[in-house]
């Protein structure tokens, strides 16, 4: 069973492989994601998870339904790794780092300061700073259609590279945003 199968049972106290058995039974197989995640989530209702088996902690049934979907789909080879609902791919990268919310923000910026471009394809618009008592968020479009969003927390620099056409794609741009993310 994939590590990600093993929080599910974990967390729903229900063995992974009663989820798969269900949803295909559901018409899982043939159906799209938000399908699979509605499905998902009515079983949890059904069943009346309201805390995690795990830890006893409330019970977050839309993003763990979600993730059920995700899994049912990466393991019948209905979506790739990485890939989104909507069926383009995405790719993260973070790093732990040390510093205050505004520190962590300037070290972003002075990393990207002045950039055109990030690996060969240009800015599409100027990037976006906004502040919230406890992130710090950098959001940028790119001339392919793909989007970057960088979050700061108190101890994280995380980047999301999203809209991504592939599986390939995906795998391109880790080195860069991982080089990238050293440079801080």
């Amino acid at each position: 069973m994939a590590s990600k199968a093993a929080s599910i049972s974990t967390a729903t106290g229900t063995d992974w492989t009663d989820w798969d058995t269900w949803l295909t039974a559901q018409g899982g197989l043939t159906a799209p994601h938000a399908e699979i995640a509605r499905l998902a989530l009515q079983r949890v209702h059904d069943l009346g998870i309201t805390t995690h088996a795990g830890n006893g902690k409330p019970f977050n049934d839309g993003w763990w339904s979600q993730t059920i979907a995700i899994e049912y789909g990466h393991q019948h080879g209905l979506r790739e790794k990485g890939q989104l609902a909507a069926g383009d791919h995405a790719v993260t990268a973070s790093k732990k780092v040390v510093g205050s919310l505004d520190e962590l923000l300037d070290r972003w910026l002075a990393v990207v300061s002045g950039r055109e471009e990030f690996d060969g394809v240009a800015l599409a618009a100027e990037p976006r700073v906004r502040s919230t008592e406890k992130w710090r968020y950098w959001r940028a479009k790119l001339a392919d259609g793909s989007s970057v969003n960088v979050d700061i927390s108190a101890d994280r620099v995380a980047v999301q590279h999203a809209a991504l056409g592939s599986a390939e794609d995906r795998e391109r741009w880790r080195p860069f945003w991982k080089k990238l993310l050293g440079e801080l």
